[in-house]
C-alpha cells in the first residue's frame, strides 16, 4: 500500500485504562527516611506522594489538555462480586474523564464485565446473561456505551465519522457458572459458603486431606479472591463469535478494534488455575486470522502489559495485536491509531505511562510504533509528523 505526496492520514487516540478494582483501592505512600518517628505527623504525611493519586491526576489532565477519542476501560470495576462498589466506579470516572461544562455524552467512555464484576448469587439466581444487567443499567445511566452482554457492540470513533471500527465483547460470561465445571466440584461449590475454604481442585478423594488445603479459619478475603481466580471459565460464546465474525465480514470493515477483559494468550507469569484461561482462545485466535485482516485486541485482567503480535504465513494481511494495560494502580497506555482515507490501518503508537511507587509519580514511558502492514514495514515515522490539519490529521509524505 503506498500513499502519495499529499496524502491525509487520519488518526484516533485513545486511553487504555486496566483493571480497577475498586474497592481494593490504598493509596500507597511515597518512601520517606524518616529517622525520627515522633514529628509531626500531620507535616510528614503532606511530603508524602501517592501513585494511585498521580494515575487519576495524569488521566485527567490528559481529558482536558488532549483531543481524545475514549476512553476504555477493560473490566473488573469492583472485586469478588461486590456489586456495592460498581455503581461507585462508573460515578467516579464519569466526573473524572469528562470535563466540567461538556454534556454527559461529549467523550465516549467504554466498559467492558470482568470476572471480578459478577456476583457469585446474581450468577446463580439470574443465569448467565441477566448476572450482567444491573451494570449494563449502570452504564446506561451514566451515559456510557452500551454494554457487551450475549452479542458483540459495534460502533465507531469518532463519532459519527467514517474513522475506526470499535468492537465489544464479554468474556466473562462463563463466570460463575457451575454447569462448566466437572460434576465433583460442581456439587461441592453448590453447597459452598464463599465465606469457607477455596475450593481444593484437586481428585474428589482429597476433599479436606490436600496439602493446599488452607488453615481452617480462612481470611474471607482471601479466601473469595482465590474463589474469583478459580471459578473464572472465560470463554467467548458461539453467539457473541457469530456476530463478531459477520462484523468483521462487512467490506467496508478493513480492520478491527476488539476490547475485551480476559487475554487470548497465556500470560507470562505461571497461573495455577484450571479453570482461569480463556477456554476457546485458540478457535478464536484461529478465526480472526482467517479475516486476512489486522485486528487489535484490547484486554486487561493479567495485571501486566505486554504487547503480543500473532500471524499466519497463509493471510499475510492478518496480524492479531493483543495489547494488555495495567491494573490501574501500575498505569494506563495511550493508543493512537492512524488510518488512511481508505479505512485501512497502518500502524499504531503506544504511549505507556507506568507509575513509581518510590516516589508517587507517573511517568510517559518509551513510545513504541507498531506497524500493521502487510510486509511488515512501516513507512511512517511518528517522530516526523508534520503540523496537523484542522481536524487533526496530519499530512503525510512517503518516507524514501
Amino acid at each position: 500500500m503506498a500513499l502519495g505526496r499529499g496524502r491525509v492520514m487520519r488518526r484516533v487516540r485513545i486511553l487504555q485504562v486496566g483493571d480497577i478494582h475498586y474497592p481494593d483501592w490504598h493509596p500507597s505512600s511515597s518512601n520517606i527516611d524518616a529517622k525520627d518517628s515522633k514529628f509531626a505527623p500531620k507535616i510528614t504525611q503532606k511530603l508524602r506522594a501517592s501513585s494511585l493519586r498521580a494515575v487519576l491526576t495524569k488521566l485527567r489532565r490528559l481529558t482536558t489538555s488532549k483531543p481524545l477519542d475514549s476512553i476504555a476501560f477493560m473490566g473488573d470495576f469492583t472485586s469478588r462480586g461486590d456489586k456495592t462498589f460498581i455503581a461507585s466506579a462508573f460515578q467516579h470516572f464519569t466526573l473524572l474523564c469528562r470535563a466540567q461544562g461538556r454534556s454527559s455524552k461529549a467523550l465516549p467512555l467504554i466498559f467492558v464485565p470482568g470476572n471480578h464484576d459478577v456476583n457469585r448469587d446474581d450468577a446463580r439466581e439470574l443465569g448467565p446473561t441477566e448476572k450482567f444487567s444491573e451494570m449494563a443499567s449502570l452504564a446506561a445511566r451514566f451515559g456510557w456505551q452500551t454494554v457487551p452482554v450475549d452479542q458483540p457492540v459495534h460502533f465507531r470513533l469518532p463519532t459519527g465519522s467514517a474513522g475506526a471500527n470499535f468492537i465489544l465483547v464479554n468474556t466473562a460470561i462463563g463466570s460463575w457458572e457451575l454447569q462448566n465445571l466437572p460434576a465433583f466440584l460442581r456439587d461441592r461449590l453448590e453447597a459452598l459458603s464463599p465465606s469457607t475454604e477455596p475450593v481444593d481442585l484437586g481428585s474428589p478423594d482429597t476433599w479436606g486431606h490436600s496439602p493446599a488445603t488452607p488453615p481452617s479459619d480462612p481470611d474471607k478475603e482471601a479466601s473469595d479472591d482465590e474463589y474469583y481466580g478459580q471459578m473464572d471459565t472465560p470463554y467467548i460464546s458461539r453467539e457473541m463469535l457469530a456476530g463478531l465474525q459477520e462484523l468483521l465480514q462487512q467490506p467496508d470493515m478493513r480492520f478491527g478494534i476488539m476490547i475485551g477483559h480476559h487475554n487470548l494468550l497465556p500470560q507470562k507469569t505461571p497461573r495455577i488455575t484450571p479453570y482461569a484461561e480463556m477456554l476457546n482462545s485458540g478457535f478464536v485466535r484461529t478465526q480472526l486470522l482467517q479475516g486476512n485482516k489486522p485486528i487489535v485486541y484490547l484486554h486487561g485482567h493479567i495485571h501486566a502489559d505486554p504487547v503480543e503480535i500473532v500471524n499466519d504465513p497463509r493471510f499475510p494481511d492478518g496480524k492479531l495485536i493483543c495489547i494488555s494495560a495495567p491494573e490501574i494502580q501500575s498505569g494506563f497506555n495511550e493508543l493512537v491509531f492512524f488510518t488512511t482515507d481508505q479505512g485501512e490501518l497502518v500502524g499504531i503508537r503506544l504511549i505507556p505511562y507506568r507509575t513509581n511507587v518510590a516516589d508517587g509519580t507517573v511517568m510517559e514511558g518509551e513510545h513504541c510504533f507498531i506497524s500493521t502492514m502487510s510486509n511488515g514495514k512501516a513507512f511512517l515515522n511518528v517522530k516526523r509528523l508534520p503540523k496537523l490539519t484542522p481536524d487533526r490529521r496530519p499530512i503525510l509524505t512517503p518516507l524514501m
